[in-house]
């Protein structure tokens, strides 16, 4: 018996003993970027710009209430479009990057547009990217967008088809649950840019808690499945749609003296993030880094 208190003081020194040899500066020896970053070559400045779509489509999975749409090309709005060009153009950049799969399309807009031919609509891509470009004298706009794996190849490969029928979902309780939910958290969120300034719903959006919430919810309804049926249709519909955007980006090769703005929907913007912070190739500035600039210089009004 004598003996337990003793293993028990042998224990708690050594633990102690093991905490105060932890060289905890030690651990951080090792930084990636001394390695894969280049001096001569450094990464190229990038600024993500995620947007609702000032058209109302309809496309999303969320159909924002029309008393509660936005008019863009109201004066109030056209006001606030230009602001939030303002604070994106204080970032200089050299190129522009939009949501549109037709690189033929999107030059005869934007070209028509340099001509005074054609009006700018109730678009973002419009509205931000095309007004942006040609206050900077670009000579074009960049077309990205993607389809998913699953979009692009659902007539050749029978096996998607099993993939959007017959899913079974673990918990559709759950499912419902967070669907109703996610409903508040956007009506909330299009309730907040009645009252907002454009400039301010999109630094909302830009939010890390925001994002990472919106993200969330493709984890939740038809994801958790009995099978792998799930998961295999978000990565081969979701994942893979923002990972050939990614790719397309990097296609267009830009220079480390390049500055770009990549402008998407929003839902795209947790999986673009993560690509650009992860990759070597590029460093994030944000938007709400660019307005405290300004606005500390006395430039946001």
């Amino acid at each position: 018996m004598k003996l337990l208190p003793v293993l028990f003081i042998i224990i708690l020194c050594t633990t102690k003993a093991f905490a105060q040899t932890v060289n905890w500066k030690k651990l951080e020896q090792l930084n990636p970027d001394k390695i894969l970053l280049d001096p001569a070559n450094p990464p190229t400045k990038a600024l993500l710009v995620g947007s609702f779509h000032f058209g109302y489509p309809g496309l999303d999975g969320h159909k924002t209430d029309s008393s509660k749409m936005l008019d863009v090309l109201s004066p109030r709005r056209q006001q606030e479009i230009r602001q939030l060009v303002a604070v994106i153009a204080s970032f200089k950049p050299t190129r522009i990057y939009i949501e549109s799969r037709s690189q033929r399309y999107t030059d005869s807009l934007y070209n028509a547009y340099l001509e005074g031919k054609h009006t700018l609509r109730r678009d973002e891509r419009d509205q931000i990217a095309f007004r942006l470009a040609k206050e900077l004298n670009h000579p074009k706009v960049y077309a990205v967008d993607a389809l998913g794996f699953t979009n692009e190849n659902y007539r050749k490969y029978s096996f998607i088809d099993s993939l959007w029928k017959g899913v079974v979902p673990v918990d559709s309780t759950r499912d419902k649950m967070f669907d109703k939910k996610y409903t508040r958290f956007y009506e909330a969120g299009d309730s907040l840019e009645l009252e907002n300034t454009l400039l301010e719903s999109f630094l909302v959006m830009a939010d890390p808690l925001v994002l990472h919430r919106y993200h969330g919810h493709y984890l939740s309804g038809g994801f958790n499945t009995t099978d792998y049926k799930g998961p295999d249709r978000l990565s081969m519909w979701w994942y893979t749609r923002n990972l050939r955007i990614f790719n397309n980006i990097l296609t267009t090769k830009p220079a480390p003296t390049d500055r770009i703005v990549v402008l998407f929907g929003n839902g795209h913007m947790p999986i673009l993030k993560h690509c650009f912070e992860s990759s070597p190739e590029f460093e994030l500035t944000t938007l709400k880094e660019l307005a405290l600039k300004m606005q500390a210089a006395g430039k946001l009004k």
